[in-house]
């Protein structure tokens, strides 16, 4: 009965022992287990990280405009002789491309600036202000006038030829006397030209060595006939003219229009200067209606040809000392009707003219112009 039993007491401890499973080592199923969640988790962490840190890191490497100022095109208007620039802004700052300032201002210009799209900025008006020039500034919309030609000293002891025109055609309308025949402004203009005469502008006077023998040819009050008859003989022999322009008469029947005005203007071959606003007699005006004609004159032209005007021809040649005094605050020059031939050393208020008349002979003309240097 014992030897039977055995057996199946050594079978119910071997199923036993079974059921409780081998004893392992402690640490090697919390590791295998703990591994493979360890290993899920860290790439969950790691995946959102890498991606934008590898793009921070490289784009600027890889993208160097990214480092150049955001310039953005302000309204500002600036102009430079009938030249428009445009300004820029960039982190409250105001500038210029440097390539538009040197165009402009015929001269190179340094100093620090930022660089955008190749081009070099400079800050405006610090890299302006230096430069000498005259500057006029439009209350209405601010736009900024500034006109390094109209910067000029005037040598003393020249003589100089200023001959004084008003309308050009055959067929008068007006004062006969006033209107010079096309054929005849053309044979005065090749005898200037042959005979070593040279026909200016008043602000060539700053520079007068290059000239022997200088003469001003100027047209008063504007009539439509300077841009027919006039502009076309200005151009067949490239002469330089001055028209006083009556800026209350712009755009009205038989004077120029502004779009006439400003093509002149633009073309280097005509300046054009004040004659007053309504063409007034100067000496029966007070300082303050004298202020309105001189300075309104001076803005209109410079809104029309974006040039600012140095030069006021006197209406009808009348002025007294408060016309002359009010003029000198806004002008550099004043013109007179008549006088004889002009000496540079003399009252710049008062430059002297010749009068030429629709029937002058060839030959009175060439008596005008024998003073003349040298």
């Amino acid at each position: 009965m014992r030897i039977k039993a055995l057996p199946a007491l050594l079978l119910a401890l071997l199923m036993l022992a079974s059921c409780h499973g081998p004893e392992l080592p402690p640490d090697t199923g919390a590791a295998d287990t703990g591994d493979t969640r360890d290993t899920a988790d860290t790439a969950g962490d790691t995946l959102p990280d890498t991606a934008p840190d590898t793009t921070a890191d490289t784009t600027p490497d890889t993208a160097p405009a990214a480092t150049e100022p955001e310039l953005t095109l302000t309204g500002d208007g600036v102009i430079v002789d009938g030249l428009r620039l445009a300004v820029w802004e960039s982190d409250g700052r105001k500038y210029i491309a440097e390539s538009a300032l040197e165009r402009a201002f015929g001269r190179s210009f340094e100093g620090e600036g930022v660089t955008a799209r190749g081009e070099k900025y400079l800050p405006y008006p610090e890299t302006t202000d230096p430069v000498d020039c005259l500057r006029l500034t439009d209350p209405e919309d601010g736009t900024v006038y500034l006109s390094p030609r109209g910067s000029y000293e005037i040598p003393e002891d020249r003589k100089v030829a200023v001959l004084m025109y008003h309308a050009v055609g055959d067929r008068p309308w007006g004062l006969i006397d006033l209107f010079v025949r096309p054929a005849d402004l053309e044979e005065q203009i090749e005898y200037i030209l042959d005979n070593g005469y040279d026909p200016i502008w008043f602000s060539d006077l700053g520079h007068m060595e290059d000239y022997d023998k200088p003469v001003i040819l100027t047209f008063d009050d504007g009539y439509d006939n300077n841009y027919t008859e006039l502009y076309p003989i200005l151009q067949k022999y490239g002469v330089k003219a001055t028209i006083f322009v009556i800026t209350d008469k712009v755009d009205d029947d038989r004077y120029l229009t502004r779009e006439q005005i400003g093509e002149m203007a633009a073309s280097g071959l005509v300046s054009i200067e004040s004659h007053t606003v309504t063409h007034p007699d100067l000496r029966v005006l007070g300082e303050d209606e004298l202020e309105y004609e001189y300075s309104q004159s001076r803005m209109d032209i410079a809104r029309m040809t974006g040039r600012i005007p140095t030069v006021v021809c006197y209406p009808s040649g009348e002025h007294d000392v408060l016309a002359r005094r009010v003029a000198a605050e806004y002008y550099k020059l004043g013109i007179k009707m008549t006088g004889g031939v002009w000496s540079t050393s003399s009252d710049p208020m008062r430059v002297n003219r010749f009068f030429v008349p629709r029937d002058l002979t060839l030959a009175e003309f060439r008596g005008k112009l024998r003073y003349v240097d040298p």
